[in-house]
This record gives structure tokens, C-alpha cells and sequence, in this order.
């Protein structure tokens, strides 16, 4: 028996490469990381990254399992943005993904598990989310402690903007203490590391300061998606086109029976009868 669906969802291939350009055009020469976390954001793992394969440098993803399954298909380098947990740090390790680490104990065990070659890290630092990332305080004096680490190699550095689509005032003065600690890295650290900051609403709040960061993490926006308004406004403002439509079978006609008065003196009652079409959605 073939299989019949009652919804689906309809993913606009040429709207994700259309996106990814307008991401391309304000961030310049960049690398872009498309973050694909959470199935692509429901449009579908596999499809998106074989899309946007040749307009990106680097895939983003939340953890291990979804690091595996894209690189079955995909050679570009992977940075698992989400914590580790002890027991994948190994195959992290094994696999060649770019984990995230948020402390020094995190980069000891990396150190210890490598056996191939150095572990590719991504060293974040807490600017003002709270959830992860080395406090900013302490981070010069980490950084130094994992740089000596045989089996460990900093590829890139990194922090996140909470409210970038909401508090202006407190997103620029993250970008400048972020910017202040890079310079401080570079001139005690004169490695080759990449610095990422700007997510999606700060690719269209902050595009100015793309030029100053080496990477981009792009995520419901090459998606059509806007994070900066609940009206969408902003959408046309930066020319995204949304990717996913959804679609469903209409299975049931509804009679609906009502009453009206519809003559100028209201007198007169007319009872009526409208036809219904009843369809399966699903969000």
C-alpha cells in the first residue's frame, strides 16, 4: 500500500539559498555557519545542509547526535554549539567535531581522550547569557591554561548576544567588551583562532560589526525567519523569504445551518445553509 500523508510541509528550496545570500551580503567575506540544530529547525536535517552545502563554510548543530548524523553525509567541519557530555567527548574527539567548551575541566578531558590528533575547540565565553560559556573575568587566565594543552587546538572563540533583537544598548556594549577580550587574546595569543558573535538577530541588527568577527552563526534566519519582531516587518526590511509552507488534504464537507435577517426592517427570518471544508494540519 503506498503511504499517504494528511499534512506536510513544503520546503522552499530556492527561498533557503535566497536567504543565505542576503546573510552572504551582509556579512561580507565572513565564514557563515549554518546552524542546523533541532532537524534544521523542522525543515529537515539532510535537506536543508544538502541546500545550503555550497553557500556555507561550517555547519551549527546542538549536540553529538545530530553532529553523526549530518557528517554521514557532509564533510564540512561541524561545532556542536551545545554542552558535551562526558561520555561523547571520546567520540567527539574520534569524529573530528568542534566542541564547545565552557571550562578548563571540559578541555582536560578533551586533552586526555584525543589520541589521533589535537581536538578543534570552540572557546566561548559568557558576555552576558548566563547559561554557558567561561565568564569573562577568568577567561584570559583559562585561555592560557588550555593554549598549553598538547592535544587540544583553539579554533575558534566566541560568546552570545541574549537580546540582540530586543536591548540595543546592552547588545553594543557586549560587542565592545567582546571585541576588547579578542584583542587582549590575539596579543597574548598571536594564533590562528576565528572569533564568532552575531547570531541571527544580530546579523540584521549589527551587520556593522560582521567585518570585525571572522565568523557568523546563522540560524532561523536562513529560514525566513525574523527574531527581531513578532510582526514580521523586519522581514521585508531584510528581503527573507520564508522557507517552509505547510500543506494538508481536505477530507469533509460540514454543512453549517444559520440564521439571518438580512431585509431592511429585520422582519424577516431566512434560515441558510453554508458548506464547510474541514482539512488535517498539523503545527
Amino acid at each position: 500500500m503506498k503511504q499517504s500523508y494528511r499534512c506536510w510541509a513544503e520546503i522552499d528550496r530556492s527561498a533557503l539559498r535566497h536567504n543565505a545570500k542576503i546573510v552572504r551580503e551582509r556579512v561580507g567575506s565572513a565564514e557563515i555557519v549554518a546552524v542546523v540544530k533541532a532537524n534544521a529547525y523542522g525543515h529537515g536535517l539532510i535537506g536543508v545542509a544538502e541546500i545550503l552545502a555550497d553557500e556555507v563554510q561550517l555547519f551549527g548543530v546542538a549536540n553529538l547526535e545530530e553532529a553523526l548524523a549530518l557528517r554521514e553525509s557532509f564533510s564540512h567541519p561541524i561545532v556542536i554549539l551545545g554542552p558535551a557530555l562526558p561520555g561523547e567527548r571520546s567520540t567527539i574527539a574520534e569524529r573530528g567535531f568542534i566542541p564547545t567548551i565552557s571550562a578548563l575541566e571540559e578541555a582536560e578531558d578533551f586533552n586526555r581522550v584525543a589520541h589521533r590528533s589535537p581536538v578543534a575547540v570552540n572557546f566561548k565565553i559568557d558576555t552576558g547569557m548566563g547559561r554557558m560559556g567561561v565568564p569573562e573575568g577568568e577567561a584570559l587566565d583559562i585561555l592560557k591554561k588550555i593554549s598549553a594543552f598538547p592535544n587540544i587546538r583553539i579554533h575558534s572563540v566566541s560568546t552570545h548576544l541574549p537580546v540582540s533583537g530586543e536591548d540595543s544598548d546592552y547588545t553594543r556594549d557586549q560587542l565592545l567588551r567582546f571585541g576588547e577580550i579578542m584583542t587582549q587574546f590575539r596579543a597574548a595569543f598571536p594564533i590562528d583562532y576565528k572569533a564568532h558573535v552575531l547570531q541571527s538577530a544580530g546579523l540584521l541588527a549589527f551587520a556593522g560589526h560582521a567585518g570585525v568577527f571572522d565568523m557568523v552563526r546563522a540560524g532561523i534566519v536562513l529560514y525566513g525567519i525574523s527574531p527581531l519582531s513578532e510582526t514580521g516587518d523586519d522581514m521585508e526590511i531584510a528581503h527573507l523569504s520564508g522557507a517552509r509552507h505547510a500543506g494538508g488534504k481536505f477530507y469533509q464537507l460540514w454543512p453549517h445551518v444559520y440564521r439571518s435577517s438580512e431585509n431592511a426592517g429585520r422582519n424577516v427570518v431566512i434560515w441558510l445553509r453554508r458548506w464547510i471544508s474541514m482539512a488535517s494540519f498539523q503545527s
